[in-house]
């Protein structure tokens, strides 16, 4: 017979797992000793290497316990099947969190906007984003849900791959007093085309009249007015919407980063 502690180098295993096995009635010595030695024989190797295959793939003590007590095969087919079913969605989850990081780390990330004090012109380039259906409401609770559902369709990884962000707004003329009810959709910059449910738009190439601003109502509604005196000014013809781009990938209020950029396209 073999001591505890040969027996488990034996097994691969160690001497604290076999005490917690025997606590737990689930592997239990073939003999202990009066002086509580425990000794083991080599023909329990066989069942041991079974419980620790058993434990590495995930059951429990009690699931394994459970099924000693059925011996029958059935019962382990079906726990099998279950931890099968875990396991094949641990690795889409894991795969799914690879191509984010690789999209963080290896992919080119998407130019990020410009910091403009004042209205400037700025040559952009053709972009394809996600976009979200269109708001019903601006108040806080309408863009969380909107944001909620957004991202749950995306995959909410998707924040975390370095990409543009934010919203596309319809606006006329850059009109700050129709700010606050305008109508948007949340963007997020297209990193695959596996993803088929959600609407793709695409922000065309071409020049843009840009301005950076705060996250603040009052601070966008400022911007927007400079940007109205600038088309003015230089009779410049603009889009009926503006792209509404976050500076950082952290947000802070209203699904935008402090800063954001205001970008609308000269037509």
């Amino acid at each position: 017979m073999l001591t505890i502690r040969k027996f488990a180098a034996l097994a691969g295993t160690t001497r604290r797992t076999l005490l917690f096995y025997d606590e737990n009635e689930l592997f239990k010595p073939a003999k202990v000793a009066p002086n509580g030695y425990r000794y083991y024989d080599y023909d329990q190797l066989y069942q041991l290497k079974f419980i620790l295959q058993l434990r590495k793939l995930g059951l429990s003590v009690k699931d394994i316990k459970h099924l000693q007590a059925q011996q029958q095969p059935e019962s382990l087919d079906q726990q099998l099947q279950q931890t099968l079913a875990k396991i094949q969605s641990e690795i889409t989850n894991l795969t799914e969190l690879q191509t984010v990081l690789t999209e963080r780390y290896e992919h080119p990330q998407s130019a990020i906007p410009t910091m403009t004090l004042t209205p400037t012109i700025i040559e952009r380039p053709a972009t394809d984003f996600w976009c979200s259906s269109q708001s019903v409401g601006c108040t806080d609770d309408d863009i969380s849900q909107l944001y909620q559902e957004f991202y749950r369709l995306i995959n909410p990884l998707k924040l975390l791959n370095k990409q543009e962000s934010g919203f596309l707004t319809a606006l006329k003329d850059s009109s700050p007093e129709h700010y606050p009810e305008a109508n948007f959709r949340i963007i997020k910059t297209v990193s695959n085309t596996k993803q088929t449910t959600v609407p793709i738009i695409t922000r065309p190439a071409g020049r843009y009249l840009v301005m950076t601003a705060s996250s603040e109502r009052v601070d966008i509604m400022a911007a927007l007015a400079k940007i109205q005196k600038t088309v003015h000014q230089q009779q410049l013809k603009i889009a009926d919407n503006y792209w509404q781009l976050n500076l950082a990938e952290r947000l802070t209020t209203k699904a935008s980063s402090n800063q954001i950029s205001i970008e609308y396209q000269l037509i």
